[in-house]
This record gives structure tokens, C-alpha cells and sequence, in this order.
């Protein structure tokens, strides 16, 4: 099996390479991910991301340069797909190209908005301050924004300001859509919203014991 030979296969025999490798726990060189991350093919690029077990310290290097290079890639679907690959490693993304995916006018950007605020919410970089505030507001404050977007970026805003009227804001799209409060109750099952580490009394009064 070569790897250099996928551009060259069929897409279902180039999916039978990947999964067999992942399945197979076979290792690749540097080398090697970097030809299969160059495939023309996005979805087979994606199965590897998702699928690979094996990526060492090296490899998240080669990773991490190779999202950061492709968040301008015109398939958004795609970016997107890299933004979560690069939470599940805990690689370090440009912040500011990420903030800059929040404001926005076009439907078919859901995805990676989505992607955005769900690394923003895991990297929260004060230095970007002003520009998250506003970005994060903007978000909260348009109607063309899906409500788990604004759910997010409320509790965002909450998170970094704790002022209580985000939380309002935040019961006012669970009022209108119940579904907003299972969002909201898988978001808060994260490790990061532990008693230990975090301050939910105010949270508690507001929506009970999620």
C-alpha cells in the first residue's frame, strides 16, 4: 500500500486504505500525513483526522500548521471539520482568524460559526478582549444566527464578564424553544463547568439543577 497512490484511486478504494490503516493501527511517517492531508478529496482527509489513533508530538506540530494554513480554504464545511479536529488534539489556532468567522451574514456559514464559538468557548483569550465582546454580542444580538449560536455566545459572555443578564438572555431562547435547554445541559456536562473549578450557583438559580 502506498500512500503517495490515493489521489489516484477511487474514492471507495481510498477509503478502504484509510480505514484500513486506522483499523489496522499502522503508523505513519510525518511524511505520510502530509500526503494524505494534501488528497483533493476532503472527505477522505476528514475519515483519517477522525479515525487516526496514532498521531505523536511531532505530527501535532505538522497538524496544527496545516489547520492554521487552511482556515482560509474556500470549503467551509471542511474548515470547520478542522477547527473540531483541532479541539478534540488541544492545538493552538489563530484567534484572531477565528473570531473572524463569527461575524457574519451568509446561511451557509453555519458550520463553521458552530465550530468557532465551540473553540472560543474551550479558548477563551482575554487578550482579544474587545474584539470577542463585540464579535460574541454581535452574534447574541442577530436574528439570522441559529439559537444554539446565541446560547453559546451568551454563556461565553457570561463566562468571561458574569453579568446575570446573559443568563437571562439564555432563558429567554430555552422559553422559546425547549430544545435550547438540552444544549444547554450537554454544554455544562463539560469538565470545565465542575464545581471545583467553576461558580454555578448563579446558573442553578436561574435554570435549577441541569
Amino acid at each position: 500500500m502506498l500512500i503517495k497512490d490515493l489521489n489516484n484511486m477511487p474514492f471507495r478504494k481510498a477509503r478502504e486504505v484509510i480505514v484500513d490503516v486506522c483499523k489496522k493501527r499502522i503508523k505513519l511517517s510525518t511524511k505520510d500525513i502530509g500526503l494524505i492531508l494534501k488528497l483533493e478529496d476532503k472527505e477522505i482527509i476528514n475519515l483519517f483526522l477522525y479515525d487516526y489513533q496514532l498521531f505523536d508530538q511531532k505530527d501535532f506540530i505538522f497538524l496544527e500548521e496545516f489547520i492554521n494554513k487552511n482556515l482560509d480554504n474556500e470549503n467551509k464545511d471542511f474548515v470547520s471539520d478542522l477547527i473540531y479536529v483541532a479541539l478534540d488534539f488541544g492545538l493552538d489556532l489563530n484567534f484572531t482568524k477565528i473570531l473572524s468567522f463569527l461575524k457574519t451574514e451568509k446561511e451557509d456559514t453555519d458550520l463553521v460559526v458552530l465550530a468557532s464559538l465551540e473553540y472560543i468557548h474551550k479558548n477563551v483569550k482575554i487578550i482579544y478582549i474587545k474584539e470577542l465582546i463585540e464579535n460574541l454580542e454581535f452574534i447574541r444580538n442577530q436574528k439570522n444566527y441559529y439559537q444554539n449560536e446565541q446560547l453559546l455566545a451568551s454563556l461565553i459572555l457570561y463566562r468571561i464578564t458574569y453579568k446575570t443578564h446573559y443568563l437571562t438572555f439564555i432563558k429567554e431562547l430555552i422559553l422559546s424553544d425547549n430544545s435550547n435547554l438540552k444544549y444547554l445541559e450537554n454544554t455544562l456536562k463539560s469538565e470545565m463547568y465542575n464545581e471545583k473549578y467553576f461558580n454555578l450557583i448563579e446558573i442553578h438559580q436561574m435554570f435549577g439543577e441541569t
